[in-house]
């Protein structure tokens, strides 16, 4: 018999609804969990040998080690001052759009993927600095995960991918968006950063791929396929998370007038050039609004089973006032949902409301900041509503309902 916190989600998988079981399902290093092969069906290409794709916890591990010293506190602070004039040279952007509607998404994806692809491959795509938002990163994701449920769902689609090398220059739409950042652009990209590596090119800045080909792992491991998809899934996830995350808090700011008052007040004194990490993140209540951003953003709502290999997992619980224990074997794939998990009642109260009261994010901080003290004086949501930033269905990441044109908005005159 079940708990009542857990349930049968599919004869492969079970669901757990306890936070407080959260630790044992996605343990630290120190104990493994593997993914579930059945939840990476979704991926195809090279994404399929990226980290993010790799079911194994130990090859996992070996993957990760190469970059995951690139993504530490002190190396972000690092990126600061790139992050720190991409920002402006946005703000700048936005503010030239006088009159016009804007979707802020779309632009704050151009923003992000400069901001991951520099920290990458030691330069921007460019997106930032070119004229209007498109072409982006953001079109190929959406190739990607408009597809993936098909991939995962009925997985002999995914061996069409194997001819598509072939016809990436041909296709058209999202698709032939996402093969041509696969098997084009991309391996381009890790290409000339391997040969700027060998040329002894030194930057500002070291790169992930500089730590990568500098690593202990083998030359299997090294090869332009699997490396092109630890790129695309380095830059793509990151465009898509903290792009909607921006979306997210720049609604809220704009739909209640008293919180965006509030977190200006707090960053009165603040030169909006000159902004500063540690600084932003001493301010509670700006804190409060970029937790609630993440918090009502999701990041990945679905549910992302682990299977612990090598132990049973013990759950403790309580239901009418009577406390049991239920083992969950080993080998058994358990996950958890981030949008039922980030709606507990019971943790936060009132918890589709943005309440910054209640409650390493670098580029979120410097933009966010920089949006309130610069651009959202003279911007106005445009024919956009809550549901435009309301979880409606999940596309990996979550999405608003259908036929929902964005988070509209309309710069004024100054």
């Amino acid at each position: 018999m079940l708990a009542p916190s857990h349930r049968i989600e599919n004869p492969d998988e079970l669901h757990c609804n306890d936070p407080a079981f959260y630790d044992e399902i996605y343990a630290a290093a120190g104990r493994k969990r593997d993914k579930q092969a059945h939840f990476l069906n979704m991926l195809v290409g090279p994404n399929t040998v990226s980290s993010f794709g790799t079911a194994s916890h130990d090859l996992h591990r070996i993957r990760r080690r190469a970059i995951e010293r690139f993504f530490s506190r002190q190396q972000m602070l690092k990126m600061e001052p790139e992050i720190h004039g991409l920002t402006q040279r946005l703000c700048d952007k936005i503010l030239r759009t006088t009159g016009e509607v804007l979707d802020v998404r779309t632009a704050y994806s151009c923003l992000v993927s400069d901001v991951i692809s520099a920290y990458c491959f030691g330069e921007p795509l460019g997106f930032v600095d070119q004229e209007g938002w498109k072409p982006n990163f953001r079109d190929s994701v959406k190739g990607f995960l408009k597809a993936s449920f098909m991939f995962r769902y009925f997985p002999v689609t995914r061996s069409l991918i194997d001819i598509a090398p072939h016809l990436a220059k041909y296709m058209s739409g999202d698709m032939g968006l996402l093969m041509k950042e696969n098997y084009i652009d991309t391996p381009a990209r890790i290409r000339k950063a391997e040969q700027d590596h060998r040329n002894g090119i030194v930057r500002k800045q070291r790169t992930v791929y500089d730590g990568i080909f500098e690593s202990s792992l083998p030359e299997s491991e090294r090869t332009v396929y699997r490396l092109s998809g630890e790129g695309f899934s380095l830059v793509g996830a990151g465009t898509e998370t903290s792009a909607w995350t921006l979306t997210v808090i720049t609604y809220f700011l704009l739909a209640q007038p008293d919180t965006r008052a509030r977190v200006a007040s707090e960053l009165r004194g603040v030169d909006p050039h000159n902004l500063s990490w540690i600084t932003l993140e001493k301010l509670p209540y700006l804190s409060g609004v970029i937790l609630e951003g993440l918090r009502l953003s999701y990041g990945l709502p679905m549910r992302s089973p682990r299977i612990a290999g090598d132990e049973d997992l013990i759950y403790h619980g309580t239901s009418g006032g009577k406390t049991f224990e239920y083992v969950v074997p080993r080998g058994t794939a358990i996950g958890m949902s981030q949008w039922i998990q980030h709606h507990d009642e019971q943790v936060f109260p009132d918890s589709f409301s943005f309440s910054p009261e209640s409650l390493a994010y670098c580029e979120l901080y410097i933009a966010t900041a920089a949006l309130v003290l610069r651009v959202l004086p003279r911007m106005n949501l445009y024919q956009t509503t809550v549901d435009d930033v309301r979880y409606d269905h999940d596309l990996i990441v979550s999405q608003p309902k259908k036929g929902s044109k964005g988070v509209r908005v309309v710069i004024s005159q100054m």
